[in-house]
């Protein structure tokens, strides 16, 4: 299952380093987000920055055990 952020990235068609350019944080940093998902509103929010139009709530993955 695609996370949230993966599934937004190749929708705006972007890297991984526009994406951490964007925000701040290395590509290593993107592609673990990537593969574990958003789980925070605090990194949600970070992450949502890169996406014009986009809120912290639209990068939120649903916890594990609810998947």
């Amino acid at each position: 299952m695609q996370t949230k952020l993966k599934q937004l990235r190749w929708n705006y068609r972007l890297t991984l380093r526009e994406i951490a350019e964007r925000i701040g944080v290395s590509i290593p940093a993107v592609e673990s987000a990537e593969r574990k998902g958003i789980r925070t509103p605090r990194a949600a929010a970070k992450y949502a920055a890169a996406f014009p139009g986009k809120t912290w709530l639209d990068l939120m993955d649903a916890p594990a055990c609810e998947q």
